[in-house]
Formats: C-alpha cells, sequence, structure tokens
C-alpha cells in the first residue's frame, strides 16, 4: 500500500518493531527508538506523527535501516537508525509523477513530484498533500474527534562543480493540523482539543574528493519543530493548551581514507546548538487528577558536541572489524559526557554463504527534547530526566541460499542505566520524557528474504522476534504520579514478547500487473486495569492477528508517460484489538478498522 508516514516502512521489514500508543513505534525494548539521518545529519526531533509532521517516504532515494552493530558514526537513538539519501535530479531525467489516492475513513491524498538536470544543475521538488478520519490511534474502538489533515514540501538542489566538488542543499517545509481522539464521555462534554506541528528543515553539504582514496563531507543543518496544542472550549474537560518552539543549528564534517582493501577509516565532528521554548498551562477543573493547576513557561539554550573516529579494517580476507571510539559533550537541562567504545566483527565461512556477526556497543542517549522543559520542572524531586547509557551486545549469524534466500539470526542483550519512558499528562496528549533509573532489553530476531525469483515473480519476507523489556524505579522527570521505588521493577508499556510479520508479492511482468500480501501478528503489550471492585489488575491486551492486501497494475512502462494503479484492504478482518495503554492513568487505545484505498499514478 501506499505509505503517508514515515514510521510505515519501518514495521515490514524491523522483525523487532511493536506498534503502540498514539501512533509509536518501538524496536528492540527502546521507547523513542527512531533516529533519522538525512543526506548524514541527524536530528533530535521525534519522527512520529503525534510530535512532528514527519518525513514523506515519496521523497527518499535510499534507506539503510539499522538496528545493532553501531559504527561509531551514529549516536544520541539506538533502537533504529534510517539512514536516508533523498532523492535528486540527477536520476529523475526530467521526468515526474501525479499521484491520487482516495480511500474510506477519508485517507486521501495527492503528491506531484518533478526532476531534471543539466551538465552540472540537478533539481528535484516534490509536494503533497493528505488527511484522514483516522490520524491517531482512539481510546475507543470506534472513532469520534480524529480528523487530521497534512501537507509537506521537498526540494533539493544539486550542483557539480567539477569532478571533485559537490554541492548539495535540500529543504522540507511540512505541516498537521489534527483533532486529538475522545472517549464516549469526552465526546459527551463536548471536548474540542486540536493541535498543529509544524517543521522546516534545511541542509546544505559540500563534498570535495581528494583523488580516489579520500574524501571531506561538511554540512550546515537547521530545523524549527514547532508544536500548538488548541484547548478545547467545553466548560467541563480538563483543561490544557500550550506552544513548543525547538530550534536546532549545526555544523557537522566527516573525513573518509581508504588504504587499499584492508582500512576504510572515518572521522568526524558534529557540533549542535538547542534551543528549547516551552509555554503550558492546566488545569483539572474539578476532574479526579492528582496534578495541580499549573502555568509553565520555559526557554533553555544547549547543544551537544561529538568527535568520532572508526575503522574499517579487514585483516585477512574473511575477517572484517569495525572498531571505532565516540566521544559527546551535551548539556541543556542536564549535562554529561562519555567515551563510547564500538566493536563490529564478522567472519564469513562457505565462500561468503555464512556469516558470523558479533557487536559490542556503549550508548549515550541524551533525552528527548519535546516538552524536556517541562518534564524536569515537574518530575518527582524536581529531577530532570537523565542520560541514558546503555551496554549493548549482538551475535548471530546469516546465510544465503541460492542466491535469492537469505536467512539471519540474531539475539542481542542491552542494559541501560537510565531507560526512557514517555509519560502522558492526564490524557491531553501532552508527553514528557521520563527516565526510570535501570532497564534492560533482550531478544531474539529471526529474518527470512526472499529476493524475486525473476521467472516465478515471487518475493517474499518472514521476521519473528522473541524479546522483554523491563524498567526498574525509581523515576526522573515527567509528569506521573506513580510512586514507583528503587529497586521495584516491572515491564516496558511496550514489552510485547512475541512480534511477527510475513509478506509475499507476485509480480507479472509482461503485463505490468502484480498483486501482494502482507501479514502482522503481537502477543499483546502489559497493561494495569481496575477490576469490578476498583483494584488494579495487572495482564497483558490480548494478541492480534491482522493481514492485509493490496494489487495493482503498471501500464505503458516503456513509455514516457505511464499509469499505475492500485488497490488496497488493510486490516482485512475488520478485527478491532487494543494496542497499548500507556499508563493507569490514561485510556487504552485501539487499532484501526478495515480500511479500502485505492490510487492512481500518472508518470511523465
Amino acid at each position: 500500500g501506499r505509505k503517508i508516514q514515515l514510521t510505515d516502512i519501518v514495521t515490514p521489514f524491523v522483525s523487532s518493531a511493536v506498534g503502540s500508543h498514539d501512533n509509536l513505534v518501538h524496536l528492540r525494548g527502546n521507547e523513542l527508538s527512531l533516529n533519522t539521518f538525512i543526506n548524514g545529519v541527524s536530528f533530535f526531533d521525534n519522527p512520529h506523527q503525534l510530535f512532528t509532521p514527519g518525513l514523506s517516504p515519496d521523497i527518499i532515494q535510499s534507506v539503510n535501516i539499522i538496528t545493532g552493530g553501531f559504527p561509531a558514526e551514529f549516536g544520541n537513538r539506538f533502537g533504529g537508525i534510517l539512514d536516508i539519501v533523498t532523492r535528486t535530479g540527477f536520476d529523475a531525467n526530467n521526468h515526474g509523477s501525479v499521484t491520487i489516492g482516495a480511500g474510506n475513513y477519508l485517507r486521501d491524498n495527492a503528491s506531484v513530484d518533478f526532476g531534471g538536470h543539466s551538465e552540472r544543475l540537478g533539481y528535484f521538488f516534490y509536494a503533497q498533500a493528505f488527511q484522514s478520519d483516522r490520524f491517531l490511534n482512539t481510546p475507543e474502538p470506534r472513532r469520534l474527534h480524529d480528523r487530521g489533515r497534512g501537507s509537506r514540501s521537498f526540494a533539493q538542489l544539486d550542483y557539480r562543480a567539477d569532478t571533485n566538488d559537490f554541492f548539495k542543499l535540500a529543504l522540507t517545509a511540512n505541516g498537521t493540523n489534527f483533532e486529538l481522539p475522545n472517549t464516549t464521555e469526552d465526546a459527551l462534554r463536548g471536548r474540542d482539543s486540536f493541535q498543529r506541528n509544524r517543521e522546516q528543515t534545511a541542509v546544505f553539504s559540500w563534498e570535495h574528493l581528494f583523488g580516489s582514496s579520500s574524501a571531506v563531507s561538511t554540512s550546515l543543518y537547521e530545523r524549527l519543530a514547532s508544536a500548538r496544542l488548541l484547548p478545547t472550549s467545553d466548560p467541563f474537560s480538563i483543561q490544557a493548551g500550550g506552544l513548543r518552539n525547538d530550534i536546532t543549528l549545526g555544523a557537522k564534517s566527516d573525513y573518509s581514507l581508504f588504504i587499499g582493501s584492508q582500512h576504510a577509516i572515518k572521522t568526524g565532528i558534529d557540533l549542535m546548538l538547542l534551543r528549547l521554548r516551552e509555554d503550558f498551562i492546566f488545569d483539572p477543573r474539578g476532574n479526579e487528577v492528582e496534578i495541580e493547576p499549573f502555568a509553565f513557561r520555559g526557554r533553555k539554550s544547549g547543544g551537544q558536541a561529538s568527535f568520532y573516529i572508526q575503522d574499517q579494517v579487514r585483516p585477512f580476507k574473511k575477517f572484517t572489524a569495525n572498531l571505532g571510539l565516540r566521544y559527546d559533550q551535551y548539556s541543556v537541562v542536564t549535562s554529561g559526557h562519555a567515551l563510547s567504545s564500538r566493536v563490529n566483527l564478522a567472519y564469513a565461512l562457505n565462500s561468503g554463504h555464512t556469516v558470523l556477526h558479533f557487536a559490542y556497543n556503549r550508548f549515550f542517549a541524551p533525552p528527548p527534547i519535546e516538552n524536556l522543559l517541562v518534564s524536569a520542572s515537574l518530575g518527582f524531586g524536581g529531577n530532570p530526566p537523565r542520560i541514558s547509557r546503555s551496554n549493548h551486545f549482538e551475535a548471530g549469524v546469516t546465510h544465503s541460499l541460492l542466491d535469492n534466500l537469505v536467512f539471519r539470526l540474531t539475539g542481542y542483550w542491552r542494559s541501560d542505566r537510565n531507560s526512557f519512558e514517555t509519560t502522558e499528562l492526564a490524557n491531553v496528549r501532552i508527553f514528557a520524557p521520563t527516565t526510570f533509573d535501570r532497564g534492560k532489553a533482550y531478544g531474539i530476531e529471526f529474518s527470512a528474504r526472499l529476493s524475486e525469483i525473476k521467472r516465478l515473480g515471487l518475493s517474499a519476507y518472514f521476521n519473528y522476534t522473541a524479546q522483554r523489556a523491563f524498567q526498574t524505579g525509581p523515576i526522573s522527570g515527567g509528569f506521573t504520579v506513580e510512586a514507583v521505588g528503587p529497586g521495584e521493577r516491572g515491564p516496558a508499556a511496550f514489552d510485547q514478547i512475541h512480534t511477527g510479520a510475513a509478506g509475499l508479492t507476485w509480480r507479472h511482468h509482461a503485463s505490468g500487473f502484480w498483486a501482494s500480501a502482507a501479514f502482522e501478528y503481537g502477543s499483546g503489550t502489559p497493561a494495569t486495569i481496575p477490576n469490578d471492585a476498583g483494584e488494579k489488575v495487572s495482564l497483558r491486551l490480548p494478541d492480534h492477528f491482522v493481514a492485509n492486501f493490496y494489487v495493482g497494475v503498471d501500464l505503458f512502462r516503456k513509455e514516457r508517460c505511464g499509469l499505475g494503479l492500485q488497490f488496497n484492504v488493510e486490516n482485512a478482518t475488520d478485527r478491532v484489538f487494543a494496542i497499548a495503554k500507556e499508563s493507569e492513568f490514561t485510556p487504552i487505545q485501539f487499532s484501526p478498522p478495515r480500511f479500502f484505498s485505492g490510487s492512481l499514478r500518472l508518470r511523465f
């Protein structure tokens, strides 16, 4: 199906991905785990649609999803890294497309793109608009007050000054407006809370080649991300509103040196300035909430300086080691620094068809920036969310068979000092970063990938993960009024033990017809729910199985102008199931119902 949100491309291909409350995706037992690198530059902003408008998958030329064995060049978030290269006019070759999509629940979208180039200048432009009557996961099986719409735009200019110098400017401007979903009680009161997210990003890069053995790449970058919560107009519901403005400015430079076939050395520095502005009001207005009314105004500037060096060395033919060190110095509401070692080893057997791999990585992860200031102000004892420090071990084997089929088995274990969580302020969708004193996550992942068998037109994938995630008190930061004592341990809210995904695609190349099926399974996440006597009971939400089906045809593929048609059925059984319960003070959230949609794409 057509993917509108960036997180939609993660779930089918990462075996540990767990869908959760408010459309969040958790990887390998991490709460806020996705880290997007755009043309080599990363930002602290959370890519999930509750926090930012997000990046459209349509502008991606290629993406490498990394969930373990992290080289030293990557920092800040370590559940899953999306290393994205954006589309360029040098590949578009004076072509473009127009896509129109429609579906039930007002799931309509439209986009246009065009790119071309001269001898030295490449240009690519993209614009998208979308809407949905089922924008966020809802606190009841039926939809009440959940409409959202948004637009995204992207432009990239590439300039080849000569054979050794390349310049690139990538620009984005995105926005979403959406209602906050209601319960039946909220709807009867007339609650009409609304949120507006905005984001603007610019990345300017220069790459210079020193012959064929070395290169330097330097980038200047900035981002403005904002979220405005408009309070409800009814006189009975909890009153909450506010504005968050996060500004990021930075400069990054990387130097690469290749010494024969044995060494690929890379070193770099990243200097980032963060300017956070937060204004919030909160009033329970007689509702049973244990948080007192407050008005908050926060202003804080800080940043991070990072340096790394790594070497991918091949001391002999079958053995490869990626060894590195990374230093991070961070200061916003809390300060800290760390020297992190990265050891990633791979040994090939059976003429390269079997590869054994092992990794030990130390992680230094500053807290998320969304609502960080108010979290630091209102946390237990005035303690701010803390920097997370982790030790991560991974080992596994990859085996390829007949050049089409690849099996991968991986086990991982991670121990955290200060484990991230988010807590919601009294069901008004203001989430603040929180840290538990300790965290632990471990699991086993199995995946199989069948590349397309050309004569049959078949390709497939299968993913399965068995994993656990635990967190231990006490808590720092956040809005929580749950007193978690020192040493008190429990499963994380995203602790889904069994997760599976599978897919099969068939293509008839002569006609351009194709059909695909995708399946997802989850064993359920933990929740605390009061029973009939009012006592709190810990249980697991029921397991779920989701089936999605897609069919389409690509016409006039050999002509300059082509036409693509697609029809989708998602959650074909129309089973609406409980996804997650963020805390005992917020309601359960439910999955989307059955979706029908279709799209038409004109290529020119």
